[in-house]
């Protein structure tokens, strides 16, 4: 089936030069072309449109106004922005209703890449309530404590970069935002930031001050009542789980490309959990019942209420926000029991990091633990090369035998 994708601008010539640039995708996709915001609205309400691609300055209904109208009404529409990313005012009022920021000009293999990713990225959660309320997602809940430390900092007359960045490192949904922030083309870097810390002194305080203070991209806890889980404890899993994954690539001498999509793959690997924590309450309150009554694996209830898994959630989103396919790809099947073809790389490296904090940290004596499945230990060279990973992440202090 095509997928439909919607393009507004209001100059006609860059409507054309769209035309001519993505003629090779007509058997693939169905496009459509609208000269303001009240037109694409209009096409919306008489078909359905997979993805928008909307310029940022036009008359009347700009593209910041567009595309929340579009997130309100049509929640499981993509959003992309394309624009120039010198316009900071018109980038910081579309960062929240935004998925994507492209810029112009934006080639053809860029555009159509990331179009696809984002569009497949949708179909890890077939479950359409849940998605629609995950793709209103402007952001990601924070622990209040780091949120209040971070402001803190920014209000100091020189605050310091390096103290914020380990701040955020802190915090999975503060990491989550500010690394889909860095890596959009809003600010044109010419490199992928794998790393929180990085991410923040790449930015500037400047731009951190404005994110966090100014917008309020971030929302706290602190709001939303009682979780269903530890909040602190699932913070220092993921914590844990990224500096373990990024040992054993290390360890295994892998790319630093793969050790970062490794690490990040890991630190972000529930935030899957943040998301339906935040925006599907109800039926978190009734999976967690369950798990804890009947000693089962969150995943395994997940899948059975639901028909879907925080692990899809998450790359769900993350797939939405553009981060490496390789990332997105580890963070959903982190749970997988059984092995895909290929070199060892994230989405080995995350499963097994994620077994290990889980094996060596105690959190919950109501929740099953998992363990490794036979096909995923004859995968990476059988239980000796897990044990051996095992004690090498003890040997570098990322747990205790006594905890």
């Amino acid at each position: 089936m095509k997928r439909t994708i919607l393009f507004v601008d209001d100059e006609p010539n860059i409507l054309m030069g769209l035309k001519r640039m993505l003629r090779p995708m007509r058997d693939k996709w169905e496009m459509l072309f609208a000269g303001s915001g009240p037109e694409a609205l209009a096409i919306m309400a008489a078909q359905h449109v997979d993805a928008v691609v909307s310029d940022m300055r036009m008359p009347g209904m700009d593209g910041p106004q567009l595309l929340r109208r579009v997130m309100q009404e049509h929640p499981d529409t993509i959003r992309f922005a394309l624009s120039g990313y010198s316009d900071q005012e018109m980038v910081e009022q579309s960062i929240a209703p935004t998925h994507q920021y492209l810029t112009k000009p934006c080639d053809e293999r860029q555009l159509v890449s990331a179009l696809e990713m984002a569009m497949n990225a949708r179909e890890l959660v077939p479950n359409k309530a849940v998605l629609d309320k995950i793709a209103r997602v402007e952001h990601l809940p924070v622990l209040p404590e780091i949120y209040n430390r971070i402001t803190a900092e920014l209000a100091k007359g020189e605050p310091s970069p390096k103290e914020i960045g380990d701040m955020v490192a802190q915090d999975v949904g503060m990491s989550a935002n500010i690394l889909k922030l860095v890596n959009s083309a809003y600010f044109g870097l010419p490199r992928h930031i794998a790393a929180p810390q990085q991410a923040v002194i790449v930015l500037g305080v400047n731009v951190i001050r404005s994110v966090i203070l100014s917008l309020h991209v971030f929302q706290s806890f602190e709001h939303m009542g009682r979780a269903s889980f530890s909040l602190p404890m699932l913070w220092g899993h993921s914590m844990r789980t990224g500096a373990m994954a990024r040992t054993i690539a290390q360890h295994e001498s892998l790319p630093k490309e793969e050790v970062d999509h490794a690490y990040i793959a890991a630190l972000l690997h529930d935030v899957g959990k943040l998301i339906m924590e935040a925006h599907c309450a109800d039926e978190c309150v009734r999976i967690y019942e369950v798990v804890r009554a009947e000693n089962r694996r969150v995943a395994e209830v997940e899948a059975e209420q639901l028909g879907l898994t925080h692990a899809e959630v998450g790359a769900y989103l993350l797939g939405l926000w553009g981060l490496p396919p390789q990332v997105v790809h580890a963070v959903a099947r982190h749970h997988d029991p059984l092995p895909k073809p290929g070199a060892l790389g994230a989405a080995d490296l995350v499963h097994f990091a994620n077994l290990l904090d889980h094996e060596i940290f105690v959190f919950n004596e109501h929740y099953a633990k998992a363990t490794p499945t036979p096909e995923r230990l004859d995968a990476i060279g059988g239980p000796e090369r897990y044990a051996d990973w095992r004690k090498h992440v003890l040997i570098m202090g990322l747990g205790s035998e006594d905890k």
